[in-house]
């Protein structure tokens, strides 16, 4: 879509590309970059705050008030991408698992375990983090880190002239 258009709606911007991005570990600034050269209607003075400060949670919480992540749960309940997909909502360990559901699971683990306040909206979220047994969440971590080795900028063909620094 962004390719063909140079468009993509904001909540797709925020809950699909910038969730994703934000959970396999994009620097919020590579994504703001990524963002200011797909976009037609990307404007600094908008899209900054909005990819570092929001959709990102990069400053740490300045902006928004907690991170703006997903699930597939969430991605399979408030849109239609995910009917066509070959990974199931469903699942969040093997080969049938939607990478969302690894991807944000150990994110959450990630801000448990490094202790950031990220405030009473996130609070229902971690306490059910704290109902997936650590066996689970040590096959979650293992397949995001496989997951995301395999998206290396060489083998996508995701970046733009301009990233090849």
């Amino acid at each position: 879509m962004v390719r063909d258009t140079a468009y993509a709606h904001h909540i797709h911007r925020l809950m699909v590309l910038s969730n994703f991005a934000t959970l396999a570990g994009v620097h919020p600034l590579r994504l703001s970059e990524w963002f200011w050269a797909g976009f037609a209607d990307a404007m600094e003075w908008v899209e900054l705050p909005n990819v570092v400060g929001m959709a990102t949670f990069g400053d740490g919480g300045l902006l928004a008030s907690k991170p703006y992540v997903s699930s597939a749960a969430y991605l399979n309940r408030m849109s239609d991408y995910c009917g066509g997909c070959r990974y199931d909502p469903k699942q969040r360990t093997g080969p049938d698992a939607c990478p969302f559901n690894y991807l944000y699971w150990s994110f959450l683990d990630d801000i448990r375990q490094r202790k950031l306040d990220v405030g009473q909206r996130m609070a229902l979220v971690l306490k059910g983090l704290g109902k997936i047994s650590a066996g689970e969440l040590a096959a979650m971590r293992e397949e995001r880190e496989r997951f995301v080795a395999s998206l290396a900028a060489d083998e996508t063909g995701w970046e733009f002239r301009h990233d090849q620094r």
